[in-house]
């Protein structure tokens, strides 16, 4: 008989329904703590009180337990889609409905939205999902432009740039911080995408041509071309062979006999440097952000104007990406497997970025915004498009298109408002 024969039958009775739906309450709180890959069906029993067999007479796996929760959730967000009122609002108040829909359901569903991060489900769940989102709000500004409402800019670039924001707002901080609430974020996020960030100063903005060129990159400083030492060498290749092996088979399945054999070390020197696979995976973080950042500032050095740093910021973080792309589908596995060392990755990127925006704010090059919530922002627009076209497409060579390349630095700098 089918698990799905025998799923319809166990619903029939008042009973058996009350039992699926506490399985399935169970499992999503599962999952919430340990991830998909770390729950197992053991712990999601004992925690609901069932034996094994009982589980098999309601579920085959705890991907069809996974599948289903997803399918609840996307089923709520397409129930509150269906519900916005549209005819007698104007077009401002239709914007911050539509902004105020997708924030809440991401806060509302943070926990599951960073479950997905894991590589395991990427290409399984992780894409369709975001992709029933973005097809609703790609509608909304398709018909908003259409109307004269907003530019012609390219509608998926808009909402997976939305997705990316509102998901950023919702992350957890840390130090006690809490999500900002609907009725101060909303208006933010309105006019940020509305209006941009370019501030008041006179900008001599790039001709077409150079809008997308990186500036020859800065020399390294004085003593980084020193020779490594042994140890430090042995380091640099065991995490370049955890970047591969990790992008390969994701940080859970990944194993210390690979990531050696990689890099050409014995299992023994590995533990010289690392105490155990999570040591690796805290060094690993560090290693790349370090890599990442150091190339960011090499490529902005010789730009002055804040609105160069942002535009040429992009452009070298989607160079860097596509160089590295392993990196980065591995980076929103790390808040599920270690939330300290996922929040000290974001945190230490989010410094640097309010330091430069609030210098850029003092001169005029940037709209007097809240600094953090500039950063924040920008930070999870760049990040999801990222996500988007270069880590999670399959093309051999992937990148972002250079006409959204430009409608995304148009959209960064200028906003959405005509012209």
């Amino acid at each position: 008989m089918s698990a799905r024969s025998v799923n319809r039958r166990a619903s029939l009775t008042a009973k058996g329904m009350a039992t699926r739906a506490a399985i399935l309450d169970t499992s999503h709180q599962v999952f919430k703590e340990t991830g998909y890959y770390g729950a197992s069906i053991s712990e999601i029993t004992r925690r609901c009180g069932i034996s094994m067999g009982n589980f098999y007479q309601y579920f085959k796996n705890k991907e069809q337990v996974f599948l289903e929760l997803n399918d609840l959730i996307i089923s709520r967000f397409t129930a509150r889609v269906t519900s916005l009122p549209a005819e007698s609002l104007s077009f401002e108040e239709r914007l911050q409905k539509t902004i105020l829909l997708l924030y809440e359901h991401t806060r509302e569903n943070f926990a599951f939205h960073r479950i997905l991060g894991e590589s395991e489900l990427t290409d399984r769940v992780t894409l369709a999902y975001y992709e029933t989102l973005a097809h609703h709000f790609r509608n909304f500004f398709r018909r908003e432009s259409q109307a004269g409402n907003i530019r012609p800019l390219d509608p998926n670039l808009i909402a997976y740039g939305l997705i990316g924001v509102c998901y950023f707002h919702s992350f957890d901080w840390g130090k006690g911080e809490r999500n900002p609430s609907p009725s101060r974020i909303v208006p933010l996020i309105e006019d940020l995408f509305m209006n941009g960030i370019s501030g008041p100063s006179p900008w001599k903005s790039p001709s077409r041509r150079a809008l997308l060129a990186i500036p020859r990159s800065a020399p390294l400083p004085a003593g980084n071309g020193e020779p490594l030492t042994k140890g430090e060498a042995t380091r640099q290749a065991i995490f370049r062979a955890a970047e591969k092996i990790f992008g390969q088979h994701g940080v859970n399945r990944a194993n210390i006999s690979e990531i050696t054999r990689e890099a050409g070390v014995a299992q023994g020197t590995f533990y010289v440097h690392f105490g155990s696979k999570r040591d690796l995976i805290d060094g690993f973080v560090k290693y790349i952000n370090s890599m990442m950042r150091r190339e960011l500032q090499r490529a902005v050095a010789r730009t002055r104007d804040r609105r160069d740093v942002e535009r040429v910021g992009i452009l070298a973080f989607y160079d860097f990406l596509q160089r590295h792309r392993e990196i980065y589908r591995v980076v929103p596995e790390f808040e599920m497997i270690d939330r300290e060392v996922g929040l000290w990755y974001y945190n230490k990127v989010l410094q640097g970025y309010v330091q430069g925006l609030e210098q850029g704010i003092q001169r005029g090059e940037i709209r007097n915004l809240p600094t953090v919530f500039l950063a924040r922002s920008l930070m999870g627009f760049i990040h999801f498009i990222g996500l988007k076209w270069i880590v999670w497409n399959k093309s051999p060579r992937p990148e972002v298109p250079p006409h959204h390349l430009e409608d995304m630095i148009e959209l960064v700098l200028f906003g959405l408002k005509p012209r």
